[in-house]
């Protein structure tokens, strides 16, 4: 049986992704090979991935909702809100759970030799501090180029002469950080590791893990994958709660802020926990 990935591409149908996949979402073996058995009964030829993780979604579904909503974690985080920099601040509270002192977008922007620069997060961890660029793609099976990688590389080069000249408002800047949340292209991988830039991708790292290590390892899961409503998700992005941690730990003075009901509040707050204990 064939799969027909988003590029219109055919490969074939893979009966131990899938299991990998229900393992890394929580199944134990026995009910991984139960699920793909069920998937593979209700697939056909020529399936598109599309239909063919919904498939598998509803099959975990049926076995433990909990678990099911991890297998979502990719399609999660595509879904925070580029227009307000939800990625960028999500990956500092991520980076934060982590063990790094992160700041988000810090002000006034860094001086580098040549010019001021943006910089999305800054995040020192054990006396080396990164300087990241966060790259977000709502269509994430799409891959991240060379270019990502360079731009960073030369203004990580730019901040680090403005330091050493003492320049105003300059900043240490030790390495060079990409975090994605799609996958790289080969040239995007090689000059990275030429270049020493670490890279931080989906099921890709030249360092210590990937994107959705460092999310499963840190239960630090987007709110976006429990799946509020769009009107709940707009109330909780306007108090900066973008993390399922960040939902357990509103309090009931925080929540009579935000407009939404609390009995909702209270129902996402308790299915988070179930994520994060699961």
């Amino acid at each position: 049986m064939k799969v027909k990935d988003v590029h219109g591409g055919l490969k074939d149908y893979s009966a131990q992704h899938i299991k990998r996949s229900c393992k890394r979402a929580g199944f134990d073996e026995n009910t991984a090979d139960e699920i793909e058995t069920r998937v593979f009964e209700r697939a056909w030829d020529s399936i598109t991935t599309r239909k063919l993780h919904s498939i598998v979604y509803s099959e975990m579904k049926k076995r433990d909702e909990i678990l099911a909503l991890r297998f979502r974690l990719r399609e999660a985080i595509a879904e925070l809100n580029p227009n307000y920099a939800e990625f960028e601040k999500y990956i500092t509270k991520v980076l934060r759970q982590d063990g790094f002192d992160a700041e988000w977008s810090p002000r006034p922007k860094p001086r580098g030799e040549c010019i001021e620069h943006e910089i999305d997060v800054v995040a020192e961890q054990h006396g080396v501090t990164y300087m990241v660029e966060c790259k977000h793609h709502y269509h994430h099976h799409r891959y991240t180029g060379l270019d990502i990688p360079m731009r960073q590389f030369a203004r990580v080069e730019d901040l680090r002469r403005g330091h050493e000249h003492g320049l105003k408002n300059s900043v240490s800047a030790d390495e060079a950080w990409v975090i994605v949340n799609t996958k790289l292209s080969d040239h995007a991988k090689r000059y990275a590791e030429c270049k020493n830039i670490r890279m931080t991708a989906w099921k890709y790292s030249n360092e210590n893990y990937s994107l959705d290590d460092l999310v499963e390892r840190n239960r630090a899961y987007p709110v976006t994958i429990l799946r509020p409503p769009k009107h709940v998700r707009t109330e909780l992005s306007k108090e900066d709660v973008l993390t399922v941690q960040g939902l357990m730990n509103l309090g009931e003075e925080k929540m009579e802020k935000i407009h939404v009901k609390n009995s909702v509040l209270k129902n996402l707050q308790r299915t988070a926990l179930e994520m994060v204990e699961h």
